[in-house]
C-alpha cells in the first residue's frame, strides 16, 4: 500500500530498526556510547536522551534521586540552546525539549516519572521529520526513510504532508500525526513505514548541521536582504518576533548580506523548532495567563552576537508578548510596543525611543485590519486561520485573531472551500453530529490553529 508522502514501499516487512532497540545495537560513536565507554556506567533512558540531545559530562544535571524542577528545566533548556544542532541530535533534542517543557507546565517531576514519559516515545514508536526531508526515530535520531525535500509553505517547513517540529507515531506500520499531548490526532495514515536500502550509508552523514538544510528552503523566501521591519514578515513569525525584540542584534542583522541573513535565520529557526516544536508565534497579552499582578514565564531572548538565551522572568500581567505556539511550556518573547491600541499591550515606546513590535501587529477588528493591510490581492480573499467567531474573540481577544499571523490571503475558490468545510457536518472529522465549526470552537487557540492550517492543506489537495 502506498500513501502520500513516501517513496514506493518495498514491502510491509518487519522494520530494519525499532526505537526500542537496546544500547548495544545503537549506532557506534554516539555521545551516549562514548560516555558509557569512558565511565563504565550504564546510563538510564533519561540520561541517555540528554546525552544524545547534545549534553556532555561537563554540563551540570540534576542528581538522579532529585525532583526535576521548572527552574532546573529552564536551565537545561538554556544549555541545549547553546549546543549545535546536527541531523543526529535533532530528533532526541526535540524529545528532550518536549519533556522539559512538560515540567515547566506541570511542575516538579521525579526521575521515575521522567523515565515513564521517555518510555511513551518508545512505546508509540515516535518519529520526526528532519530538515533534510528524512524521517528519523525520535529517541535515537536513527534515520528511517525519505519523504521529500523540505519547503517553506503555508507558514511552516513541510515535506508533503509532514511538518518540521511535529511528532509522528509509527506504531502499526504507518505514520500518523500526533498532537501536543502526544496522542494520535488523526488516524488516517500519512505514509507507510518501510525499509530504506540507503539507511545505513546515510547515518555516516548525520553529523551535518541541521540548519544548513533549512538554508536552501529559506533561500526561496528571502530573495533580497531584509532591511526593514516590514521585511521580517516573510520569516517564520517566532524568528521575526525574536529579531525585532532584540535592538542590538537587529542593527547587526540589517547590515548582513542576504546569504548571512539566511544562515542566521536558519540557525535561529532550527533552535526554535527542536526546543519548542515551532517557529511560529502568536501575539498575546499576559493577562489571564496567570492570576495576580505578575506572571513568571520562560522568556526567550537574543544577544547582540546572536546567542539564544532562556530565563524565567516575572512579568507584569497585561504585558504584550509573542508566544511560541509549541504546546506545553511555550516560551515568551517580550514584545516592545509603541502602539498600545494596536497591539493590545500596555505601554508606549521604551527608554530607547520608538521601537517596532516584536510580533505580528494585532487589530481591534477585522475592519481595522483591512484598513491597514488593504486588499488581499488579485483573486484572493483574507482568511482567518483561527476563525473570528464571537466566542474566539471573547476567549482570545481580537488582537490574537486580527493580525498577519492569523489572517492570510487565500484564493477565492480555496477560501470558499475551507468556509464550506467549517459549516459542514463531518462525522469522520468530529466523531459527532456537530458542524466542524461547533466542534472546533471549544478547543484551544493552538489546537484551532493547527486544525485550520491542516484544513487549508487538505481542501487545497482535494482530500476534504
Amino acid at each position: 500500500m502506498l500513501f502520500t508522502g513516501c517513496a514506493p514501499a518495498v514491502s510491509s516487512r518487519a522494520l530494519r530498526y525499532s526505537p526500542r532497540e537496546s544500547a548495544r545495537e545503537r549506532t557506534p560513536g554516539t555521545n551516549a556510547d562514548r560516555a558509557i565507554a569512558s565511565s563504565g556506567v550504564r546510563m538510564d533512558a533519561w540520561e541517555q536522551l540528554l546525552t544524545d540531545a547534545g549534553l556532555d559530562a561537563r554540563d551540570e544535571q540534576p542528581l538522579w534521586d532529585s525532583t526535576l524542577t521548572p527552574t532546573q528545566s529552564v536551565r537545561l533548556l538554556g544549555v541545549l540552546l547553546r549546543k549545535p544542532v546536527t541531523l543526529d541530535t535533532l530528533p532526541p533534542r526535540m524529545v528532550a525539549g518536549f519533556l522539559l517543557r512538560e515540567v515547566l507546565e506541570r511542575g516538579g517531576t521525579s526521575r521515575e516519572e521522567l523515565l515513564r514519559r521517555v518510555e511513551r516515545f518508545a512505546r508509540e514508536q515516535v518519529a520526526v521529520l528532519r530538515p533534510d526531508g528524512y524521517l528519523a526515530w525520535a529517541l535515537t535520531g536513527r534515520t528511517q526513510q525519505k519523504v521529500a525535500p523540505v519547503e517553506w509553505r503555508d507558514g511552516a517547513f513541510r515535506a508533503n504532508g509532514f511538518e518540521l517540529g511535529r511528532f509522528y507515531s509509527g506504531k502499526g506500520g504507518v505514520f500518523r500525526v500526533m498532537d501536543a499531548q502526544l496522542q494520535v490526532s488523526d488516524w488516517r495514515p500519512m505514509a507507510e513505514v518501510y525499509d530504506d536500502a540507503d539507511v545505513i550509508s546515510r547515518t555516516l552523514d548525520g553529523a551535518e548541521d541541521a540548519f544548513v538544510e533549512l538554508y536552501h528552503a529559506l533561500g526561496q523566501v528571502l530573495t533580497r536582504p531584509v532591511d526593514s521591519i516590514a521585511g521580517l514578515s516573510h520569516l517564520p513569525a517566532g524568528v521575526a518576533a525574536l529579531i525585532a525584540s532584540s535592538p542590538a542584534y537587529w542593527e547587526r542583522f540589517q547590515s548582513m548580506t542576504r546569504g548571512e541573513q539566511i544562515r542566521e535565520v536558519s540557525r535561529l529557526t532550527t533552535g526554535m523548532l527542536v526546543t519548542w516544536g515551532a517557529a511560529s508565534a502568536t501575539t498575546r497579552t499576559l493577562k489571564g495567563m496567570a492570576l495576580g499582578a505578575e506572571v513568571s514565564v520562560p522568556v526567550l531572548s537574543l544577544s547582540a552576537q546572536g546567542a539564544l538565551a532562556l530565563e524565567r522572568v516575572a512579568v507584569p500581567a497585561g504585558r504584550a508578548a509573542a508566544v511560541l505556539s509549541g504546546g506545553a511550556g511555550a516560551a515568551i518573547i517580550l514584545q516592545r510596543v509603541d502602539d498600545a491600541a494596536g497591539s493590545g499591550g500596555g505601554g508606549g515606546a521604551d527608554a530607547q525611543g520608538s521601537s517596532p513590535s516584536s510580533g505580528p501587529k494585532g487589530y481591534s477588528s477585522f475592519k481595522s485590519f483591512k484598513r491597514a493591510m488593504g486588499p488581499a490581492g488579485n483573486g484572493k480573499e483574507w482568511h482567518h486561520i483561527v476563525e473570528q467567531t464571537e466566542g474566539n474573540a471573547s476567549r482570545f481577544g481580537p488582537q490574537a485573531l486580527h493580525n498577519r499571523e492569523n489572517v492570510i490571503p487565500l484564493d477565492k475558490e480555496l477560501h470558499s472551500g475551507v468556509s464550506a468545510l467549517f459549516s459542514s457536518k463531518r462525522f469522520d472529522i468530529t466523531s459527532s453530529f456537530k458542524t466542524v465549526r461547533e466542534w472546533l470552537s471549544t478547543q484551544s487557540f493552538d489546537a484551532q490553529r493547527d486544525f485550520g492550517l491542516r484544513a487549508i492543506e487538505k481542501v487545497k489537495n482535494g482530500v476534504w
